[in-house]
C-alpha cells in the first residue's frame, strides 16, 4: 500500500508541475522550468545513496539508491541534486559519506531543446545517450584523482575506468532483454564527474508500448538505479527518448 501511495504521488507531482514542455514553445520556458525539466522530470531522475568510508577495503555496508517518491527505495534514502552530503554513521560505528546525483536521458528531445545540445560525438549515433553526474567516477574515496606526472598513464586511467563502468550498465526494458552500454565517454565540456552511457538503438528499440526501463550502473561501491516510465515520457505527442 505505502509503495503505491508513493507512485501515486510522484504522478500527482507530475501531473500538478508539468506539462509546461507541451504547453509552450521551448524559446518561453523559463529557467526555473528548464531547471526543472533536466533535474527532476519524467527525462531526469534524483537518486541518492550513502558510501561507508571502508567499503573501498571491504569493511563498509554498501547502501543502495533512493528512486524519488518512493520512501527509502532501494535501501537508500532521500533525493538530491548533484554532490556530497553529511557524515552519518553506520551500524558499525564507521562515518559515511552521502552522494547525491542525477541520471537523466540526454537525447530525449525536450531535454536537448532546453540545453541546446546540438549534437553527440559520432560514437553515439544511432544511440540513446543516458548520463549520470552527481556520483565519482571511482565510486568513492578521492573525487577525482589527481593530476599523475605521467599523462599517459593518468589517461590510461580513466580509460580502464571507463571501459569497467561499460561492464556493469545497462537498459533493462521490462519485456524485452536487457542491453549493456556500448558506448561510455565523459563529456568534453561538462564536469569530471559526468558519464555519457550509449546503449544502441539497433539492439534495444524501445517504444511506447514498452512502459518502462530501468537503468542500472555502478559506481565503485555505489549502486545507481532508476525506471523510466514512457507514458510520462510524450513530448508533443511522441515518446521523447
Amino acid at each position: 500500500m505505502a509503495l503505491a501511495a508513493g507512485l501515486a504521488g510522484w504522478s500527482r507531482l507530475y501531473a500538478f508541475s508539468s506539462d509546461f514542455w507541451n504547453q509552450k514553445q521551448p524559446s518561453d520556458w523559463s529557467s526555473q522550468e528548464i531547471d526543472q525539466l533536466t533535474s527532476k522530470s519524467p527525462w531526469a531522475k534524483e537518486v541518492s545513496g550513502t558510501l561507508a568510508d571502508g567499503s573501498q577495503n571491504g569493511m563498509g555496508r554498501q547502501r543502495g539508491m533512493g528512486i524519488p517518491g518512493m520512501g527509502g527505495g532501494m535501501g537508500g534514502g532521500g533525493m538530491g541534486g548533484g554532490g556530497m552530503g553529511g557524515g552519518r554513521r553506520n551500524g558499525g560505528g564507521m562515518p559515511s559519506q552521502s552522494y547525491k546525483g542525477t541520471v537523466r536521458w540526454e537525447t530525449a528531445k525536450p531535454v536537448m531543446e532546453a540545453l541546446k545540445t546540438a549534437g553527440f560525438p559520432e560514437a553515439f549515433k544511432d544511440h540513446y545517450v543516458i548520463s549520470v553526474s552527481g556520483f565519482p567516477v571511482n565510486g568513492g574515496g578521492r573525487r577525482r584523482q589527481q593530476q599523475s606526472d605521467d599523462d599517459n598513464s593518468s589517461s590510461q586511467s580513466m580509460e580502464e575506468t571507463l571501459d569497467r563502468l561499460k561492464g556493469v550498465t545497462a537498459l533493462q526494458p521490462k519485456t524485452k532483454r536487457d542491453v549493456q552500454a556500448g558506448v561510455v565517454q565523459q563529456p568534453p565540456s561538462a564536469a569530471y564527474d559526468t558519464v555519457w552511457f550509449g546503449f544502441s538503438k539497433d539492439m534495444l528499440a524501445l517504444k511506447p508500448e514498452d512502459k518502462e526501463v530501468t537503468f542500472v550502473s555502478q559506481f565503485g561501491h555505489l549502486s545507481v538505479k532508476t525506471k523510466f516510465v514512457f507514458k510520462d515520457m510524450i513530448y508533443r505527442g511522441e515518446l521523447a527518448i
